[in-house]
């Protein structure tokens, strides 16, 4: 059964969605307004510094609340139009791998940066279009979900385990590199009519390129991630 997503706006989570990543995330400076990444100072004192990020998320829900209203109606109309296409793709991709069970709830967010939480199906969207496009977005965190969900019942693999070797963040890499490939591939990108192009992030280039070649190949899952996720294979 393909999961029923909820898009909400949610302050509360919004807040504790900037506390946990400026205060753990990577990529602080891509998370944060440029207007607001003084908070990262030293001189904020760890309680100090939430405090802060409470009251700037809540004002800035405030002053943008009807732009915020309005984009997320308008995205919620259009994951409804695209979400069946969707679901089906992926649904082949994964061969019919059943989609874990979660709330699946993506919050709108303020800030620039939209982290997931993989165990309770939960992430943030942009509630616009002026630097990430919300459903790219949506679809990238769905996709997540379900490879997540996969590794783990395959490869008895989860998010932060690490491999010898590699990276300690080789199965973040993986998967990141994973969605690029799969958000270039054409019968992807039909679903949203859109013509441009995922990059892979910093340090994953070499590994974007052997999997776009693999995946141009053959499209068969099992053996694609063999390739990354054997061992053997290393």
């Amino acid at each position: 059964m393909n999961p029923k997503l909820k898009l909400a706006i949610d302050v509360k989570a919004d807040t504790q969605n900037a506390k946990w990543f400026v205060n753990h995330g990577e990529f602080v400076d891509w998370f944060l307004p440029l207007n607001f990444q003084y908070i990262t100072s030293k001189k904020f004192s760890l309680s100090e510094r939430n405090k802060v990020i409470a009251e700037y998320t809540k004002h800035i829900h405030k002053l943008n609340e009807k732009e915020i209203l309005k984009g997320v109606d308008e995205i919620r109309k259009q994951w409804l139009k695209i979400e069946g296409k969707f679901y089906k793709l992926v649904n082949e991709i994964f061969h019919e791998h059943p989609w874990p069970k979660g709330k699946y709830i993506g919050y709108a967010s303020v800030y620039l940066m939209f982290p997931r939480n993989i165990n309770e199906k939960t992430f943030y969207f942009p509630y616009s279009k002026v630097k990430w496009n919300p459903l790219g977005t949506i679809a990238h965190e769905m996709l997540h979900f379900i490879f997540f969900d996969h590794i783990k019942k395959k490869y008895g693999i989860s998010e932060n385990d690490e491999f010898k070797g590699k990276n300690p963040k080789y199965v973040w890499q993986v998967s990141e590199t994973f969605n690029t490939v799969i958000e270039n591939w054409k019968p992807y990108k039909d679903i949203f009519d859109t013509k441009e192009k995922s990059k892979p992030y910093p340090g994953c280039e070499k590994m974007f390129v052997a999997m776009t070649k693999q995946w141009n190949k053959k499209q068969d899952i099992e053996s694609f991630l063999d390739k990354w996720l054997l061992k053997e294979n290393f």
